[in-house]
């Protein structure tokens, strides 16, 4: 009866310790899948040089195709109203930038550079001399917990930042721009 009772406990451990590693894998696999989520979007932005019509169904399809479906809010988004919200819609759909409350896939702000005034002259306030229109942008992409109960808990942002885009070609209307 002993040995019966001892080989209960082992299989036990072993369950538990298969349960925990899987768990591990599986949480690390798709962690840095986000992360490898986020840089495509940080290329598409540099690619474009900015956020324009292109940029916008360069994202979307490639976040379609990997099947991406993780949402959540914008970082600081009740204190800071600079941060763009945007949805993955259907293939036929013109709507990009989402409000707040709906379904956001994946977030976008915009730090200018150069300020430019009434007069048409553009003053540096930081970064390279040279380049009147320049900007770098910050992007924040969401990674979700699939699991029934963890998912309302573990709804985590991952952020980057792009370097300096040269001559901007931002083109779409109502994009919030901070400096």
């Amino acid at each position: 009866m002993k040995e019966a009772i001892g080989g209960t406990w082992i299989f036990g451990l072993v369950i538990t310790f298969l349960a925990l590693f899987t768990t591990f894998v599986s949480v690390s696999t798709n962690y840095s899948r986000v992360y490898k989520i986020k840089d495509e979007v940080l290329l598409a932005i540099e690619r474009n040089h900015g956020i324009n019509e292109q940029t916008l169904t360069t994202i979307n399809s490639y976040l379609r195709g990997l099947g991406y479906s993780a949402q959540g809010e914008c970082p600081d988004s009740k204190t800071d109203a600079c941060w763009n919200a945007f949805t993955i819609t259907g293939a036929n759909s013109n709507k990009r930038v989402a409000s707040y409350g709906e379904n956001i896939n994946y977030c976008i702000r915009k730090h200018s550079v150069t300020k430019k005034y009434k007069d048409g002259d553009a003053i540096q306030t930081n970064g390279p001399i040279g380049h009147p229109e320049s900007a770098y942008y910050e992007v924040a992409v969401f990674f979700r917990i699939d699991w029934p109960i963890l998912n309302r808990f573990f709804n985590i942002k991952i952020t980057g930042e792009t370097s300096t885009v040269f001559l901007l070609n931002d083109s779409i209307p109502n994009l919030k721009n901070c400096d």
